[in-house]
């Protein structure tokens, strides 16, 4: 009862005040009432505020197990800000990833050290999060100074360049967990396989190639920032010739080699589902797919099969809760956990980053009634289940970590994107 009546109080006090500016969000007005009505989100983040070993730097993570994750750090530093939190600890989760930069610009995807993940390069966010700092604060000196902006380029370089390994224009996740979502072994594989060019690693490296043009335009390089808009370009148009399935009407990843499966579990899957398992169309439907709205790299028409055949659609992944993480006509999908499962699971269930790119990709394309019931469907989510990790996609149950103070908190802030018309995803 004191969410809704909190969502009500919210609601009606918007209705009264005009959209502000894009930039320098943290001193909206409206912004500071929402607060008061949140005061207990407060003070569960502040159990995530720690100190970094090496740098002795404090950060934001939403584990009490210290570690800080890359693209984590995306969506809670939208949280920061629409908190009203300093800027300090985004920017410090900046620094610290790019400290620990190798000389050819790689940069492990969590610190501090850990097997599983030292082999695999940190998700392209750094850039994206740096404006979003710029958006909220208003500043940009820190990011755009040396060392760090030289950093940036690097370690962006290394996606673009060391990790397209046949050089067709698409980079490569190395493993399912790599990906974020840590059991998608259909369509990512194993740790190392290097066999998936993905729909999702390749539009965040869209929004992140503009992201880092729009920092090297405020640095007054405007030679680069052409260079990397041009590349965000070349990326979509890749994107557009080797990933999209007319067919099928949906956005597949695609093997690096056409003639070597993942592996033998892939390709397993692909034959008991009956779906070509030679050719380089990885043939798994994925929550992943959604990015290319998020990014901006799906036609309007591409957009609306996509929307229309399986976003809505009941027997892909339109669930009780949505949006479901893997399409239900998949044979993955199944709230049973798997002997060769790693980590959490991305299959019937619901994951508030996914659910705020559909929201937000919905938006873009002008679904806005759909985004609308998107955003009230992860509202009840939330008041069904709390602060939790991640929801069981067809009950609602909250699952993975309780309390949870990371990305999963965006789930209360949909509504306040729905008033104020904001997208934090420029």
């Amino acid at each position: 009862m004191k969410l809704i009546f909190n969502l009500i109080f919210f609601i009606s006090f918007l209705t009264v005040v005009q959209t502000s500016g894009q930039q320098n969000k943290i001193n909206d007005p409206r912004l500071a009432e929402y607060r008061k009505a949140y005061p207990e989100l407060d003070t569960l983040m502040k159990k995530g505020i720690l100190t970094e070993d090496v740098t002795g730097l404090k950060y934001f993570t939403g584990y009490s197990y210290k570690t800080l994750y890359d693209w984590d750090q995306y969506f809670e530093s939208i949280v920061q800000i629409y908190m009203g939190w300093p800027s300090d600890y985004i920017k410090n989760g900046v620094i610290i990833f790019l400290k620990n930069q190798k000389e050819n610009g790689f940069i492990a995807r969590s610190v501090p050290s850990n097997e599983w993940h030292d082999n695999e390069h940190v998700k392209p966010f750094l850039a994206q999060i740096s404006c979003l700092v710029y958006d909220a604060y208003g500043e940009k000196d820190w990011i755009l100074k040396e060392p760090y902006f030289t950093k940036l380029k690097k370690y962006l370089d290394y996606w673009l360049v060391d990790m397209d390994i046949n050089k067709n224009g698409l980079s490569e996740w190395m493993s399912a967990p790599h990906t974020g979502m840590d059991n998608q072994h259909e369509r990512a594989g194993w740790w190392l396989d290097r066999g998936c060019e993905g729909v999702d690693l390749n539009s965040y490296l869209v929004k992140e190639c503009r992201a880092f043009a729009r920092l090297a335009k405020l640095a007054g390089k405007d030679k680069l920032a052409k260079e990397y808009e041009q590349k965000a370009q070349d990326k979509i148009s890749t994107m557009q010739a080797l990933l999209w399935d007319e067919k099928d009407g949906f956005f597949y990843d695609r093997k690096v080699d056409k003639d070597k499966p993942l592996s033998k579990t892939v390709w397993a899957y692909c034959l008991m589902n009956n779906r070509s398992a030679n050719q380089y169309k990885i043939p798994v439907r994925s929550v992943a797919a959604f990015t290319t709205m998020w990014a901006g790299v799906a036609t309007p028409e591409q957009a609306k099969r996509m929307v229309n055949e399986y976003l809505l659609n009941p027997r892909e992944f339109w669930t009780p809760y949505p949006i479901a993480t893997l399409a239900k006509s998949e044979p993955g999908y199944t709230s049973i956990y798997q002997v060769t499962d790693n980590g959490c699971s991305w299959r019937t269930t619901t994951w508030m980053p996914t659910n705020y790119m559909v929201y937000n990709g919905l938006k873009m394309y002008g679904y806005n009634q759909i985004a609308t019931v998107v955003a009230q469907r992860t509202v009840e989510l939330m008041q069904k289940s709390g602060n939790r990790e991640y929801y069981n996609t067809e009950t609602g149950e909250g699952l993975g970590l309780d309390p949870f103070w990371g990305w999963s908190l965006l789930g209360h802030f949909f509504m306040l994107e729905e008033k104020l018309d904001w997208n934090m995803n420029q």
